[in-house]
């Protein structure tokens, strides 16, 4: 079968490989539309989590169920059902897992025995606990999207911003608009999304944004404080990844506010911050990562979030390295690809 592979930094080739069987406990999926998250591109453009390569890329997946091992329960799935999956395994058993942070599991480090990406390729297996069943209505390039969903979920979830409060988003690529999308079910005031590139802009205020600053032509802080009356925002919300953004972010945030830092950052990134300011806010920063039980809810908001405008353009799986460049120009919304062309369930 054909995948993506990471085969060293700042490399990505479409390989053949060999197709995996199916472990007994396991269920093959037909992968339909994988995802191209930035965590995949920092992979490839850094090395993070010390991947070796080659390594099959991709986590953001929908796919069939084509297979199902005789050890699996019966009635769990059934072949020809529409799967997602989560693409952290965890054990169950270790200290973490038990304190209800499975997405910290001890036993899942980033590592390709455990098998975290691998998405990015015609076919696949994942133990059943890592699939979820995705409604028949639902198209296959949103049904793809159900862990960055999650992701943002969670992070909208640890921020927890109250109700007419104030929010600015820093970033506007896709996961921001997931989050923006979010924002909107939250009842927030004077969202804010500070990008530098025009289209995203004007998505944003297509997607119920009511102000954009553009950091590239306009003073942010000076922008930040004239929309918020000079008290800064309620919450923050860092999307971007860029340096300059993250350091932008404890000078937005009001008295009591909060950061949250949600992107993937380089591992040798030191963030400056003056501790003494933060205490004079009473301000809080929070990090985020992903939690696989709120995969159910974001199947749920499958049905309501704007996808059609999250969704950008679909490359094939043999165009995946041009999709990779055109990531980087970030005047998309989430790049999406093709997997697989075989009708057959």
């Amino acid at each position: 079968m054909k995948a993506v592979l990471y085969l060293g930094k700042g490399q990505v080739g479409v390989r053949e490989i060999e197709k995996p069987p199916c472990p007994p406990d396991e269920v093959m999926v037909k992968i339909e539309y994988c995802a191209l998250c930035a965590t995949d591109v920092h992979l490839v453009t850094n090395g993070l989590f010390g991947v070796t390569e080659p390594l099959t890329l991709g986590h953001e997946m929908s796919g069939t169920v084509v297979e199902i091992g005789p050890e699996v329960p019966q009635g769990l799935f059934r072949l020809g059902d529409k799967v997602t999956a989560n693409p952290v395994p965890s054990c169950g058993v270790c200290p973490q897992c038990r304190k209800g942070l499975p997405q910290h599991c001890e036993k899942a480090a980033f590592n390709p025995a455990n098998r975290p990406m691998n998405a990015m390729a015609e076919y696949r297996s994942y133990p059943v606990k890592q699939l979820f069943k995705v409604p028949d209505e639902i198209p296959f390039e949103h049904a793809c999207l159900v862990e960055p969903i999650t992701t943002a979920s969670r992070g909208l979830s640890l921020a927890d911003p109250a109700m007419g409060s104030t929010v600015c988003l820093s970033g506007a690529g896709s996961i921001g608009l997931i989050m923006l999308n979010l924002l909107k079910y939250r009842g927030l005031a004077r969202i804010t999304v500070i990008d530098p590139v025009k289209e995203k802009r004007e998505l944003a205020l297509e997607m119920g944004a009511q102000f954009v600053i553009d950091p590239a032509s306009q003073d942010v802080e000076a922008e930040a404080m004239r929309i918020t009356d000079g008290l800064g925002y309620d919450t923050v919300f860092e999307m971007s990844g860029a340096r300059s953004a993250a350091e932008l972010c404890p000078r937005l945030v009001g008295h009591g506010g909060t950061i949250e830092y949600f992107a993937v950052y380089p591992e040798d990134y030191q963030l400056p911050l003056n501790l003494f300011d933060m205490f004079n806010k009473e301000a809080r920063v929070q990090f985020t990562f992903t939690n696989p039980t709120l995969y159910p809810r974001s199947i749920e908001l499958l049905r309501v979030l704007d996808m059609d405008r999250i969704v950008g353009p679909v490359y094939e799986l043999d165009d995946a390295p041009r999709a990779f460049e055109d990531f980087k120009k970030a005047k998309y919304p989430k790049l999406l690809i093709r997997c697989n062309q075989d009708p057959r369930p």
